[in-house]
Parts: structure tokens; C-alpha cells; sequence
């Protein structure tokens, strides 16, 4: 591990919030995978699967995961170097990979997303977030670790390039209905302009003005059999 690395690490660790919080923002986080899925109101839909969280950090997403029924592993880079290093998880064996925050940190992802494919089940999901360099602009760069931007289009052309299928690039809205994860140009317009508050603030603000977005999510699935 490089030791600048493993400072973001220990740096990012020490100044997480309470532990019940993160639990929230974990929970948060599910919540909305479920939506894109258009799971949310399947109760087992987790039930039974393995997922796998990489760049965990403080595996705050592993306590929603696992109250859903679902085995989880976190891994991040005091265990693997997840740009230059074989996954320790054997083929085929997860059925969800997430990735939250981490691929702008690797300069070449490809070895990545080579054992994200390796690792899930074919047909399995790869689940991803990062910054939205279009809307967070040179903010992007306050983050020092942060290397590789992307916009909607190159992240979609990453993830197909590498082989995912099914690829659906939207704005980072939370737990928002599954017709807000659409990929079109007003879609993108409204998240960055038209919705002024982040929905992740503790204001009481209407539903409807919460969900300005300066992120990318991406849903994928490994080819098939």
C-alpha cells in the first residue's frame, strides 16, 4: 500500500461521524440501490445474496445489507489494493458488487473492473458512485486523492468498453422513485439546476426541492452464460 494511500485511509476513518449515523447514511445507501433496482418493495429481495463493498472504508452500508438478509464483505486498501491487486474473493461467488466513491481515486481501472467481472456471478450487478466532474466542476480537485474524473458519457463508454451490459448512467439522487434513475439530458439538467438542495441535510424541505445532484451513479450487470 502506498503511503499516501494509507493515509487517505486513516485519515477518512478518523473523521466519520458516530457510529449510528453512518448506520443511517448505510441504510440510505441500500435504499436506494433497491430503487434502481425496483426492489424496494420486495422484502427478501437481498435475501440469500453475497455482495461485496469495495473501497469499504468503515463498511457503513454492512449493517442494512446484512438486517436484509444478505452476506457482506468489505474490502479496502489496508486489506487490497483494489487498483493493482488480485480481489482475495473467489470466481463467481458474489452476486452484487458495490463501489461507492472510489473509482476516482485509481488512475487505470482496468484490472478493477476485470475482477469485478471475475468475482460476480454472470448476470450479477455491479452498483458504482462518482463526482459528476460536469456539475461539481473544480471542485472536483479539493480532494487531493482524487484522479480520474469522469462525466455521464465516459463513464458509460467505461462500463461498456469493459464488458458490463444493461449499463444505466444517472444523477446520484437518494431513495427517490425509480423513475427519477433515467439517463436523458433533462434528467441531468434538472438534477444539476432544477432541484436546489442536496437530500442529504437534516432541513425540513419539501421532497420535491431535495435531490440537487453533483454525482454519477451507475448500475451494470456482467454478461451473461
Amino acid at each position: 500500500m502506498s503511503i499516501n494511500k494509507k493515509g487517505y485511509f486513516l485519515h477518512r476513518n478518523s473523521i466519520r461521524g458516530n457510529r449510528n449515523d453512518r448506520n443511517l447514511l448505510g441504510d440510505r445507501e441500500v435504499r436506494t440501490l433497491l430503487s434502481m433496482l425496483d426492489a424496494e418493495h420486495i422484502p427478501d429481495f437481498l435475501a440469500g445474496k453475497s455482495v461485496v463493498d469495495l473501497g469499504c472504508g468503515d463498511q457503513y452500508i454492512g449493517e442494512a445489507i446484512q438486517e436484509r438478509g444478505a452476506s457482506y464483505q468489505g474490502i479496502d486498501i489496508d486489506e487490497c489494493n483494489l487498483e493493482t491487486e488480485i480481489f482475495p474473493i473467489a470466481d463467481h461467488s458474489k452476486d452484487i458488487a458495490i463501489c461507492l466513491a472510489l473509482l476516482e481515486h485509481l488512475n487505470d481501472p482496468g484490472l478493477f473492473l476485470a475482477e469485478i467481472k471475475r468475482c460476480v456471478k454472470p448476470g450479477g450487478v455491479l452498483w458504482l458512485s462518482t463526482p459528476d466532474i460536469e456539475a461539481c466542476r473544480e471542485k472536483f480537485w479539493n480532494d487531493p486523492t482524487h484522479v480520474h474524473p469522469y462525466t455521464r458519457s465516459s463513464l458509460r463508454m467505461l462500463l461498456e468498453m469493459n464488458a458490463f451490459e444493461d449499463v444505466l448512467v444517472t444523477p446520484n439522487y437518494r431513495c427517490k422513485p425509480k423513475s427519477y434513475y433515467v439517463d436523458s439530458t433533462f434528467n441531468f439538467f434538472r438534477a444539476r439546476h432544477l432541484i436546489p438542495f442536496a437530500g442529504t441535510g437534516r432541513l425540513s424541505i419539501p421532497e420535491f426541492l431535495r435531490g440537487h445532484c453533483t454525482g454519477l451513479f451507475a448500475l451494470a450487470r456482467t454478461q451473461s452464460d
